[in-house]
């Protein structure tokens, strides 16, 4: 593949440390210089993304140009050959690191809320692999952030990347956890203890602003408590019983024995008071008289015959048929 920059004139260094600017640490140019220095890079980038998912059987890219652009905390390690392509040098492997806010378990399913550095993303070409290619760049890595193989957080590990770790670094095993990153059991070694002992409650911070202003007596409190709240101070100082005279206070006594000196009404007086009412009837019902031959104006305000069919046996309009054809 030919690159609008070759490789050697793109990396300086044998490996070179990208962020997000997708410019190489000494570079100097124009607009237009640096507009094409990020193009030949983004190449580069999503060539050996789509390359890297493809070798880890992934059905989406890790690693691409436009992800490390809205990444400002990734950071990516890219490895040349100056000699390959004719001089022209080549890129022949890449790591992704960064760091992720993650909730990990331990053997004792101990939660432990972190932010470690994790392995993102680690690809050598497939023709440039057990040459000790993947060691370099990553022995580049740890010493350049500072930190063990056994502090890493690695992001969905494949079994190559399993053997890698266990023949270089001596980590033994993984634990897998649920979030799809596992770490090493030494990974819990060194988190600090107040870490390790599970979620706890948050801490209450003081409110301030208008929050911590103090509030006013509420009056649906006192009805509901019994206006006990009147006489108790609130937690912020302010007292709801300011500036209320003591006479206005307090309570008349309530009259003793008053159910003893109301009179005890009689079975009768209790018989008359549950009879119902009589309702007044105002509606007088006449029998209908029987239908003319004429016409006649129906209830809806229709002029129809009324048949002999609509009347009761009493002589009275039957209601079934009170309706038209609008209901």
């Amino acid at each position: 593949m030919e690159w609008m920059i070759p490789v050697n004139e793109m990396l300086c260094d044998k490996i070179t440390k990208l962020n997000s600017t997708l410019i190489p640490p000494g570079f100097h140019g124009d607009v237009r210089g640096v507009r094409i220095m990020q193009e030949s890079l983004s190449k580069v980038i999503d060539i050996l993304g789509e390359q890297s998912a493809t070798a880890q059987g992934l059905n989406r890219v890790i690693t691409t140009a436009e992800k490390l652009r809205n990444s400002p905390t990734h950071i990516l390690y890219l490895l040349k050959d100056a000699k390959a392509k004719g001089g022209k040098g080549e890129v022949i492997a890449l790591l992704k690191v960064g760091r992720k806010h993650l909730f990990l378990f331990d053997e004792k399913d101990k939660v432990c809320e972190v932010e470690p550095l994790c392995v993102l993303d680690f690809f050598v070409l497939r023709d440039r692999q057990r040459h000790g290619y993947g060691k370099l760049l990553f022995d580049h890595m740890l010493q350049d952030m500072e930190v063990s193989a056994q502090e890493l957080a690695i992001d969905g590990p494949s079994p190559k990347m399993e053997q890698f770790l266990k023949k270089n670094y001596n980590v033994e095993r993984l634990l897998r956890q649920n979030n799809n990153f596992a770490v090493s059991p030494q990974f819990f070694g060194a988190v600090p203890e107040m870490n390790k002992s599970g979620r706890s409650t948050p801490a209450v911070t003081p409110q301030v602003g208008r929050f911590a202003a103090p509030k006013p007596p509420s009056a649906i409190a006192n009805v509901i408590h019994g206006g006990a709240s009147a006489c108790q101070e609130t937690s912020n100082g302010f007292s709801p019983s300011d500036g209320v005279s003591p006479e206005a206070t307090e309570v008349e006594p309530v009259a003793e024995n008053v159910l003893e000196t109301a009179p005890k009404e009689t079975e009768a007086d209790i018989a008359e008071n549950q009879k119902s009412p009589e309702r007044p009837c105002t509606l007088q019902v006449e029998p209908v008289l029987e239908a003319s031959p004429s016409a006649a104006l129906s209830p809806a305000g229709s002029t129809t015959s009324r048949r002999d069919s609509q009347l009761t046996d009493r002589g009275y309009f039957d209601v079934k048929f009170y309706h038209n054809k609008l209901w």
